[in-house]
Order: structure tokens, then C-alpha cells, then sequence
């Protein structure tokens, strides 16, 4: 996906501007994974994360705290053949401070 794709919800979609500044040395979104929930957690499921200090909810996801073994320095160290995931990210608005993407939202 190139920067300038439309990202497409079930409910929304959003054009995805800029590029990617590495959040200034800090590379944020690579000290995380962030996987969304298929369904509103349960309270016990709750408990469950809250008793996980690596874990949190946020928004419709659970954010796990670990970092990504090719960062170095504050930048990735396989830039060139990163996984397309990487390439793709970020998906959604409401990011890191300091994330250098942009989304206005079409619909």
C-alpha cells in the first residue's frame, strides 16, 4: 500500500498521507503490536489483561508491550526488506504523538 492508499473499515475509510519520520529516533509504533478485538472483552477478560503488565486495551485493541528485535537505535534495521505489514502501518488515525501520517476520513 503506498502512502496515499485508501484504507477501508467496514465502517469507515480513511486516506493515509506522509511518510513514515521514524517518530524522530523514537520508532514508537515498533516497541508494540497492536491487535484488535473480534468482540467487546468480557469483565474477567478485563481482569485478565489488567493482571498483565505487557498487555492493554485500547480502544477496540489489545496493545502488547515488546519491542520489535530489529530496531536499533531508535530505527529499523531492515528497512529495505521489512515485512509488508510494516510497510502498511499505520492503518488507523489516532496514533503515537509524533507520527508523521496523516488520515482524513472519506466516509
Amino acid at each position: 500500500m503506498s502512502p496515499s492508499e485508501l484504507i477501508v473499515f467496514p465502517d469507515r475509510t480513511f486516506r493515509r498521507t506522509g511518510e513514515c519520520n521514524g517518530c524522530l529516533g523514537l520508532a514508537r509504533c515498533c516497541t508494540y503490536v497492536m491487535l484488535p478485538l473480534a468482540r467487546a472483552l468480557s469483565e474477567d477478560e478485563k481482569r485478565w489483561v489488567e493482571l498483565h503488565p505487557g498487555l492493554r486495551i485500547e480502544g477496540e485493541s489489545v496493545r502488547i508491550d515488546i519491542p520489535c528485535s530489529a530496531l536499533r537505535d531508535g530505527k529499523c534495521s531492515i528497512h529495505s526488506s521489512r515485512p509488508r505489514v510494516c510497510q502498511n502501518y499505520p492503518e488507523w488515525p489516532d496514533l503515537d504523538e509524533g507520527c508523521s501520517y496523516k488520515f482524513e476520513r472519506i466516509k
